[in-house]
């Protein structure tokens, strides 16, 4: 009885309550991340580094212990697990709630740069803040339209610089998986009875090859005023500069002459795309296929919206000129709009 006299007694007071118990739900209408179930984990940080061919013990002795080292000490870090696979490791950094991701991205960042004696074949290591465990919120199909004769997976490339790159560049979007792509890359095709007359041996020729293809500075010459930076680029970019490798050369001593051994006079050099390591097939047809994972306390909802677009401007412009088609197979919005 109080309450009601009171707030007769007071109407004003009773108004400016409701209107401001309206004006905060709106506010937090459009604040508040809208997903299909509630983030319960911690934020958390992964790194993942790419070594082809390598075994995961070697992964783990060669890259996860060294980036281990450097990276147990940031601010705020709880836990941190690994994983080491053929041909890649990964490592989840795990942080207390309320840490401040933006700067322990940063921390992760400048901690790797101080990780040296990589395997020359391993790539540089991806930071993203999402984890491996995440689902995705939304799942694509690349399809070739009818007359596209060309096998879909040598498509890899494309899809990786273009499509891939497109979604990622989503705001709220941490990360872009591809699966069935293979990627373009230099074959060398070597002959054992070419290989046998000259005397060489496969391993020869590795030696060589990764010898000839590298890049080395050095270091730099002053002329007066000016610093000139010295810098030896010796990185493959053609079929004919691996063709062109020495991998013997002798000199006759009657003649003087030498006669030299290249790539070329034991292999065929070539460019080819690698094998896929998945095989997909959509409504009976070959595909490749992709998937979103969003960031972090990332609103869905806008998250799909800004997928939507991107998506229907790459079917517009991009797509074409290959025949390729991108069509969506799972949208986690739906159930977020129907249970609303």
């Amino acid at each position: 009885m109080d309450l009601i006299r009171l707030s007769i007694q007071r109407p004003i007071a009773v108004m400016a309550a409701v209107l401001m118990l309206i004006l905060f739900g709106v506010v937090a209408l459009y604040s508040i991340p809208i997903q299909l179930t509630p983030d319960i984990r911690k934020p958390v940080i992964s790194v993942e580094t790419v070594w082809p061919s390598a075994a995961p013990a070697e992964v783990e002795r060669e890259i996860i212990v060294k980036q281990e080292e450097v990276l147990k000490g940031i601010e705020g870090l709880e836990e941190i697990r690994s994983e080491s696979q053929d041909g890649r490791g990964r490592i989840n950094l795990e942080f207390a709630i309320g840490t401040n991701m933006d700067k322990a991205l940063l921390l992760a960042s400048n901690r790797l740069d101080r990780v040296n004696g990589y395997p020359e074949e391993a790539d540089e290591p991806s930071i993203q803040t999402a984890s491996a465990e995440d689902n995705p919120i939304a799942w694509f199909v690349i399809i070739r339209k009818p007359g596209n004769n060309e096998e879909i997976h040598r498509f890899g490339d494309f899809a990786e610089e273009v499509i891939q790159d497109r979604i990622e560049r989503v705001a709220g979007v941490a990360r872009v998986n591809l699966y069935g792509a293979a990627r373009k890359e230099m074959t060398i095709f070597v002959e054992p009875d070419r290989m046998a007359r000259y005397g060489l041996t496969v391993t020869d020729v590795v030696d060589k090859l990764r010898a000839a293809n590298s890049s080395v500075s050095a270091g730099d010459v002053d002329e007066g005023k000016r610093r000139y930076v010295v810098r030896t680029e010796g990185e493959f970019q053609r079929l004919e500069d691996v063709s062109g490798v020495i991998l013997r050369s002798d000199r006759d001593a009657a003649t003087g002459r030498f006669a030299r051994v290249t790539v070329g006079d034991i292999a065929t050099v070539a460019w080819d795309t690698s094998k896929p390591t998945e095989r997909i097939r959509f409504n009976g047809q070959p595909a490749m296929a992709f998937n979103a994972v969003r960031e972090g306390g990332a609103n869905v909802i806008e998250v799909m919206q800004g997928i939507r677009e991107a998506v229907k401007e790459l079917n517009e412009y991009a797509l074409p000129s290959q025949a390729l088609e991108l069509r969506q197979v799972y949208d986690e919005t739906i159930y977020i709009n129907s249970s609303i």
